[in-house]
């Protein structure tokens, strides 16, 4: 059987959730029969150790030497784009981000290539939910490529059932594949702490406040309790604020991004992800592999996520009552904690990068039979 070869694009200066579940795929198509083709940006340093994995795994990957908001390395990716599919004789081009469906997405129908672009979030949502985290330049770009992007492609995938359903609002039909996760990585964890944990950028769609404002309930019958919160943001002062005036400023550690978010999963009692705009949550589902419950707000994606009563619950966005008697109840309740755990590695197999990379091959079939 002649191996399918797929070309996928990571750009950027860090790699966020994205492109962490595109760079996951690529893992578990190499068991199949596809040839995974990379251009990206030059990763930071503390990816490197994956990059390293896919190369291992014969993954060629080329690289931009210009910084990825620039003009020249949009130009780059375009032609780059169109040399690697010549090349390598690219079958399908599969794009994660909304510009580089655009761009690389343009250079797939100039040489008569198939696009396949999963949608991991609406813009015109986020920029809703934090509109001053975006200029207006980045605002209408980010609009236009969304627009271009969906119309390009032969086929969609949303990164969740919820985002599939929410694309048919704008006319387009789509098919929900939920993100892979690292499970190699993750299920090796062995969660034995007392911590409230939450990894997310301490932004409005994440919604921290209100975990924030339930721990200071949580921490009135259990005061050895500490809450730590994983992820920096323009929101870290006003959260910071919000502790010191609930006086649980001592109970409560914030930190930046970190490479090594396994040290603080093995730290932790319970995963809890607050978000109001969440079109997956692979955190949730990461945390899962380590073997913590989660508790998760009752939204998007992540309700595909949570098994309520099996390996966690969910809760009303903002209910901040609700969320602390969540907590309480699984600090408080060790059997029900560790009848939970017994559960929470085995639903996260369901996102490992083999399982999901079938999904995607049935995908890519389905699109390469069409004329």
């Amino acid at each position: 059987m002649k191996k399918i070869r797929i070309l996928f694009t990571a750009s950027g200066s860090h790699i966020g959730g994205a492109t962490m579940a595109m760079l996951h795929l690529m893992l578990g198509l190499t068991s199949l029969s596809i040839e995974p083709v990379l251009l990206s940006t030059t990763p930071r340093r503390e990816y490197l150790r994956l990059y390293q994995r896919l190369r291992e795994k014969n993954v060629k990957i080329r690289l931009s030497k210009f910084y990825f908001k620039s003009l020249p390395y949009w130009v780059w990716l375009f032609f780059s784009s169109l040399r690697v599919i010549k090349k390598y004789g690219i079958d399908i081009v599969h794009c994660h981000g909304t510009k580089e469906a655009l761009v690389a997405g343009l250079a797939a129908k100039l040489l008569r290539r198939k696009l396949v672009y999963t949608v991991e979030g609406d813009p015109n949502l986020e920029i809703s939910i934090s509109p001053h985290s975006y200029g207006l330049l980045d605002k209408l770009l980010l609009k236009f490529s969304w627009n271009i992007g969906l119309r390009l492609a032969d086929k969609i995938v949303g990164c969740s059932n919820w985002m599939a359903e929410h694309l048919k609002k704008y006319g387009f039909k789509a098919v929900g594949i939920p993100n892979p996760i690292d499970y190699e990585r993750f299920s090796s964890i062995t969660a034995h702490g007392l911590n409230i944990v939450c990894i997310a950028r301490f932004e409005k769609a994440k919604n921290i406040e209100t975990l924030v404002t339930a721990a200071s309930e949580v921490l009135k019958k259990k005061p050895d309790v500490k809450l730590v919160l994983v992820g920096g943001g323009s929101q870290e002062k006003e959260l910071k604020e919000l502790a010191e005036k609930l006086s649980i400023s001592d109970n409560v550690e914030f930190h930046g991004f970190r490479p090594d978010i396994e040290k603080i999963l093995e730290e932790g009692a319970v995963f809890v992800l607050p978000s109001i705009y969440e079109p997956f949550g692979m955190v949730a589902a990461e945390a899962l592999a380590s073997g913590l419950p989660i508790i998760v707000s009752r939204i998007g994606g992540l309700r595909e996520i949570v098994r309520d009563g099996v390996n966690g619950f969910s809760f009303n966005p903002r209910d901040w009552r609700e969320l602390s008697r969540k907590i309480l109840l699984l600090l408080e309740d060790q059997k029900l904690r560790e009848e939970m755990k017994n559960k929470t590695r085995e639903s996260a197999k369901e996102f490992s990068p083999e399982n999901i990379a079938l999904k995607y091959l049935r995908v890519y079939l389905e699109v390469l039979s069409r004329d």
